[in-house]
């Protein structure tokens, strides 16, 4: 069955730093319209972060839309253009402070699709055992958290660990590893 929606228009209703929306008019393939409003954005690399030690490198930041300050791996939008790869490692560094050794591709998802288009870049990264100074962006107020696999763990039993990126690269992560 063909579940593809035809576009018979699109207005911009909202167009900001980060993001876009857009109200797209669609035909349904029973021939019925409606709306679809579709939140644009570029996209951002999530990145698992682990020290020589073992230990893994999160953040707590605080996240205005819920009001809350949260335990995250790091993650940051690209810039316009940017290879996400190239985006994992600056925004490791900016963040953090650590030196990205290496990085794998743990795989991609998509957050929020009956919304938005954004795409999410996994990666793993081997990092240095210490920090270099944060770099963070002008409008960033976050704190690195150093963190064992039980840790981590602990904090998705207890609700702690709420960020759905962080537990979908998590749990990928943990996956992949176990096989």
């Amino acid at each position: 069955m063909d579940l593809t929606e035809k576009t018979l228009g699109v207005k911009r209703v909202f167009q900001g730093r980060a993001l876009t929306i857009d109200v797209a008019e669609i035909e349904m393939p029973n021939g019925r319209r409606s709306t679809r409003e579709i939140v644009r954005h570029r996209g951002a690399a999530v990145i698992l972060g682990q020290r020589p030690d073992g230990k893994f490198v999160l953040v707590r930041q605080y996240r205005r839309s819920i009001e809350q300050t949260l335990l995250e791996v790091v993650a940051g939008c690209l810039e316009e253009g940017e290879p996400a790869e190239d985006g994992a490692r600056r925004e490791m560094e900016e963040e953090s402070g650590y030196r990205v050794q290496s990085l794998e591709k743990i795989g991609a998802i998509v957050p929020c699709p009956g919304y938005s288009e954004e795409w999410l870049h996994l990666y793993y990264a081997r990092l240095s055992q210490e920090p270099d100074a944060q770099r963070p962006d002008f409008d960033e107020n976050l704190e690195p958290v150093v963190m064992t696999a039980e840790e981590i763990d602990a904090a998705l039993d207890t609700g702690e660990l709420v960020d759905g990126k962080s537990i979908a690269i998590w749990l990928l992560w943990r996956r992949k590893t176990l096989n």
